[in-house]
C-alpha cells in the first residue's frame, strides 16, 4: 500500500509553530473501487533504489529521540533544544493498535461469523488470514515510521542553496518568482523501504534563539499528530480491501461467475467485507456501504442504468468508459446485495453460496432463479436499469 500526502512546513515569524496539511486522508471511511487504468503500465526490471537523504553543504544532522533536523552549525545548540522539547502527540481517536486489540477480543465471534457467512467448512483459511494479513498490516501501519528529516532554514537560504542544484527534483530554483520550490509530498508506503524525504522548517532568522525553539518543538508536535491520525486513516480502507481481497480471491473466484452473474460477487464482497471491518476498526457498517453505493453528481456512468443481468460487454464500449461503467457496475451491485439481505436476512448469503458450490446455473438468469429459490427474493427488478 503506497500513499502520498502532502506536508508543507514552515515556522512562522509571529508564532504559530509548524504549519503541516495533509492532503490525504479526510474522514476514516471504505475506499470504493478504484477504476483501473486504461492500460497497465510497463514493469520496471527492478525496483527502484531507495532514495537516501543528502545533506546540503555546510549542515548537519542533529538527532534527538527520533527526530532528525539538518541544521548550519550556528544552530544547533537551538535546534538541539527544540528537539528535546518535542512531547509525544497526545492520542487522538482509534489506533492501528486499538485495532489490533479489539480483533484480538472480538477474533473468535468475527471468526465464527466468516465461516457461517462464507458457509466454510472449518475456521483454517480465516485464521491464517487474519493473522497473515490483517494483523500484520495493523502492526505495519503502527509501526511506520516515515524517515523525514528537517531541514531548518530561512526562505532566502533556501532560495540560495537551490541556486546551486542542490536538492533535484525535490527543491529547484524557480527564477520567475526569484524563490525555491518544492514538492513536499510525503511518499507513504507499507509494502517497501521508504525513501528518506527532506522536508523545510522555515524560521525567521530575527527572532531570537528560544522563539524558535518554541516555535520548532510546537511544529513538530503538530506534524507527528498529523503523522500519527494519517495512519489511523489508513487503517479503515486497508482492512476493507484485505477482506475484500480475502473473500473475492478465496471464495468469489473459484466459482467462476460468468459476467452476467458478477455482480453478485462484487456484492457480496463489499457487503461482507464493510461488515468484518466495522468489527475491527469500529467504523459505523452503515457509514460505509452508504459511501460504496453512493453515486457523484456528474460521474459518467450512472449506476442506475446499469443492467447487472445483462451488462454490456467491455468490447462495446470506448475504452475511457469501461472504467466507469465497473465502479458503477460494483456500486450497483453492493446496494443489491444490501437489499437482499435486508428481505431475506444473512442467512441468504451461506445459503446461495452453497448452492452455487453444488451446482453453478448457467447464465445470470438461472443464477436468479436459484437466489430466489433459495432464499425467496426476487431481484430481478433490483438489478435492472431503471
Amino acid at each position: 500500500m503506497r500513499r502520498s500526502i502532502r506536508a508543507g512546513l514552515s515556522v512562522l515569524a509571529l508564532g504559530g509553530g509548524l504549519a503541516a496539511f495533509f492532503a490525504y486522508g479526510g474522514p476514516l471511511s471504505a475506499a470504493p473501487p478504484v477504476p483501473p487504468p486504461a492500460a497497465p503500465a510497463p514493469k520496471a526490471d527492478a525496483p527502484a533504489p531507495r532514495v537516501v537523504a543528502v545533506v546540503p553543504p555546510g549542515y548537519e544532522k542533529v538527532t534527538v529521540a527520533g527526530h532528525t533536523a539538518l541544521a548550519e552549525p550556528n544552530d544547533v545548540a537551538w535546534v538541539k533544544q527544540a528537539l528535546t522539547d518535542t512531547k509525544p502527540p497526545a492520542k487522538n481517536g482509534v489506533t492501528p493498535a486499538d485495532m489490533i486489540q479489539t480483533l484480538v477480543d472480538k477474533r473468535a465471534a468475527l471468526t465464527k461469523q466468516m465461516v457461517t457467512d462464507l458457509a466454510l467448512p472449518d475456521d483454517k483459511a480465516v485464521n491464517e488470514f487474519l493473522d497473515t494479513k490483517v494483523i500484520s498490516t495493523l502492526k505495519k501501519l503502527d509501526e511506520l515510521r516515515p524517515p523525514i528529516f528537517y531541514l531548518v532554514i530561512t526562505q532566502d537560504k533556501l532560495r540560495d542553496l537551490t541556486k546551486t542544484g542542490w536538492g533535484e527534483p525535490r527543491y529547484h530554483y524557480n527564477g520567475v518568482a526569484n524563490a525555491a520550490a518544492v514538492d513536499d509530498s510525503l511518499p507513504y508506503s507499507i509494502d517497501k523501504p521508504m525513501d528518506d524525504t527532506i522536508l523545510p522548517a522555515f524560521y525567521n532568522d530575527k527572532d531570537a534563539a528560544d522563539v524558535r525553539a518554541k516555535n520548532l518543538a510546537a511544529g513538530l508536535q503538530n506534524f507527528d499528530a498529523n503523522l500519527a491520525a494519517n495512519g489511523a486513516r489508513q487503517a479503515n480502507p486497508a482492512v476493507f480491501n484485505l477482506f475484500v481481497g480475502f473473500i473475492q480471491e478465496k471464495q468469489i473466484d473459484p466459482l467462476k461467475l460468468k459476467r452476467d452473474q458478477s455482480w453478485l460477487g462484487s456484492g457480496v464482497a463489499n457487503f461482507l467485507a464493510a461488515k468484518y471491518t466495522a468489527v475491527v476498526t469500529g467504523v459505523d457498517k452503515n457509514r460505509m456501504l452508504q459511501e460504496l453505493t453512493s453515486e457523484p453528481n456528474l460521474f459518467p456512468v450512472s449506476a442506475r442504468s446499469v443492467d447487472l443481468a445483462h451488462p454490456l460487454d467491455e468490447a462495446s464500449m470506448k475504452a475511457s468508459v469501461v472504467p466507469y461503467y465497473t465502479v458503477s457496475m460494483q456500486r450497483k451491485a453492493t446496494a443489491v446485495v444490501a437489499v437482499w439481505v435486508d428481505q431475506a436476512g444473512e442467512a441468504a448469503i451461506p445459503r446461495t453460496l452453497t448452492a452455487l458450490r453444488a451446482k453453478m446455473p448457467a447464465d445470470g438468469a438461472a443464477l436468479v432463479k436459484v437466489i430466489q429459490d433459495v432464499t425467496g427474493a426476487d431481484l430481478s427488478k433490483y438489478l435492472a436499469a431503471n
